[in-house]
């Protein structure tokens, strides 16, 4: 018996009245209905041009497929190549082309068919330019949303200090700009606390993880699907909800196809596997034929062999919450390191394979750890603290960020001792400028889809000190004297304009560049330049028409430089 059960039942034999029902408080979240992956917690790291699976639960029959990428109003539709039913699976996949995108950036996902309901799946999809060959990413573990109080315990209805812990490390790492954040088990307190009194906890969590700008991957722990004996909710309560939140309801009952009743799954970033597992704590003993007890059962075992057998990356690495029974053994499996929790302590293993455990997110310092992959080698960094006010990691605009000012000045000021090369700030800046001009930072890309302007500023941030970027709106006509410090797209002229406008560029190296034009749902109307273009200064005209040359409506357009490592868009207007 672990400690905390211990305690737990130990606790459980004070008489305590059950707290008022505040089911009113908390909305429910979003259940898994069609899209079974990618998902919020199992999301897809994709590219341009390259293929994205997706999938789905449906009846056999389901004709009709189509499935969109959004982020907010921007729609993108996704063309599908192919949809097929495994019976052996009960599972739809479906391949669809990755288009280019606007705007290199976490996206939701949407799927509808005929004859069902649409389904999204938020920030299920990450575009970007390229797999770098060197990132890091952060590990995260043992959240214990919303509170370490029980249900039953005085004051846990108020109580939200561990979703405050979360959001201090959320701050951060959306500043560091990790790859990803693995976030190993324990994501919640009371995994049976989501329809029980109301609680909401399942649903509360899943919303607070959107706070993350960088995709996060889960796997489940103890407090997650463990279950409490001698509670009010049944057994198995704990781990049907967390089908319900964060897959999959086929794990009830496996088909032939995938007979696992676990939540295992693998992804590659670059060239490094990445295995995710399912561990727990099987405190009500529910299906004590299929779980036994605690930790990993054999049929998972051998489905993470075949796994790790049966990738072509050289560096691989397991996350997951626990080992509790001692099942792992890291060198036999081919493993380079394994990154866990439960324990709430630190422990830093330096001989290869490494055996890496972070200490709880939920305590007072905000604890998580950085992992870098440089030069073919993984290494992890001492852990950070967020710190209890959330002051170790700032950024302060002057003036505000909120897209009204011609120049904001971004203070930030890293009280870690670590520096973070790939570090990212997004400021807001007017929209429809010609151009700006950076201190500080590189400017990657510009979203101008919305109302507002949103820079996206590289920054390498430096240990222990303080760093300033300024940006400032740059209307000046760009000029080809000399090669540019940097690619920018500047706004078209005249803007608005019918029925001609000219939109200029500028690149500061010899590349294969794509110029093209998207209206306002994220179709891809008309494609300017998609060839090898050189440094300096470029000048596209668009007459208003579509890929035929007939001429298209009023309305708001947007063009989008891409070019590998590089994208910016600018809203057009055209008045007929």
């Amino acid at each position: 018996m672990t400690v905390m059960r211990f305690v737990f039942l130990v606790a459980l034999m004070v008489v305590v009245l059950p707290p008022v029902d505040v089911s009113a408080q908390w909305a429910l979240g979003d259940t898994l209905t069609v899209i079974q992956k990618p998902l919020q917690n199992v999301p897809a790291i994709v590219l341009p041009q390259g293929e994205l699976e997706i999938k789905c639960e449906a009846d056999p029959g389901t004709t009709g497929w189509q499935a969109s990428l959004e982020r907010g109003d921007f729609n993108i539709p996704l063309s599908i190549q192919a949809a097929q039913y495994n019976p052996q699976t009960l599972w739809w996949t479906l391949t669809a082309a990755v288009p280019a995108v606007p705007v290199f950036d976490l996206y939701d996902l949407r799927v509808a068919a005929n004859g069902i309901a649409e389904d999204l799946a938020r920030q299920a999809v990450k575009v970007q330019s390229e797999f770098p060959a060197d990132f890091y990413f952060v590990h995260v573990t043992d959240t214990h949303l919303p509170t370490y109080l029980y249900y039953y315990q005085s004051g846990a209805d108020a109580d939200s200090s561990n979703t405050i812990s979360l959001r201090h490390i959320t701050q951060d790492v959306n500043i560091i700009n990790p790859a990803f954040v693995l976030l190993t088990g324990d994501l919640i307190n009371e995994g049976e606390l989501e329809d029980f009194l109301g609680k909401r906890y399942y649903s509360r969590a899943q919303r607070q993880l959107r706070e993350f700008s960088v995709p996060l991957y889960l796997t489940a722990g103890n407090h997650d699907i463990g279950g409490w004996e001698d509670t009010p909710p049944p057994a198995g309560t704990a781990r049907r909800d967390w089908w319900r939140f964060f897959g999959w309801r086929r794990l009830d009952d496996p088909p032939p196809g995938a007979p696992y009743y676990t939540q295992d799954y693998s992804f590659d970033y670059g060239p490094v596997h990445f295995v995710g597992l399912e561990s727990y704590d099987n405190y009500d003993y529910w299906r004590w034929d299929i779980y036994g007890y605690e930790s990993f059962t054999s049929p998972q075992m051998s489905w993470l062999q075949a796994d790790l057998a049966a990738t072509d990356r050289e560096t691989k690495v397991l996350f997951h919450h626990h080992d509790f029974d001692d099942e792992l053994n890291l060198s036999a499996l081919g493993l380079d390191m394994s990154i866990s929790g439960h324990t709430h302590s630190d422990a830093n293993d330096y001989s290869h394979p490494y055996d890496i455990k972070t200490d709880n997110a939920g305590g007072t310092n905000r604890p998580f750890r950085l992992i870098r992959f440089s030069g073919g080698q993984l290494s992890a960094e001492p852990t950070l603290e967020a710190g209890y006010d959330g002051e170790t990691l700032t950024t302060t605009y002057q003036p505000a960020n909120d897209g009204t000012n011609d120049l904001v000045r971004v203070i930030i000021n890293n009280g870690h001792n670590q520096s973070f090369e790939n570090g990212l700030l997004k400021v807001l800046m007017p929209a429809g400028s010609a151009g700006f001009s950076l201190a500080g930072g590189t400017l990657t890309q510009v979203d101008d889809t919305g109302e507002l302007a949103i820079c996206y500023i590289a920054v390498d941030i430096p240990a222990s000190s303080s760093h300033v970027v300024t940006i400032k709106v740059d209307n000046a006509a760009p000029t080809d004297d000399g090669l540019p410090s940097s690619s920018r797209l500047f706004g078209a002229h005249p803007n608005p304009f019918n029925p001609r406008t000219e939109i200029s560029f500028e690149l500061d190296q010899p590349t294969d560049g794509c110029l093209t034009v998207f209206d306002l749902k994220g179709r891809q109307v008309a494609v300017l330049v998609d060839t090898h273009l050189e440094a300096g200064f470029h000048t596209y005209a668009w007459q208003g028409t579509d890929h035929d040359g007939n001429p298209l409506p009023s309305g708001v357009y947007f063009a989008g430089l891409r070019t590998p490592g590089y994208s910016e868009t600018r809203k057009l207007t055209l008045v007929r």
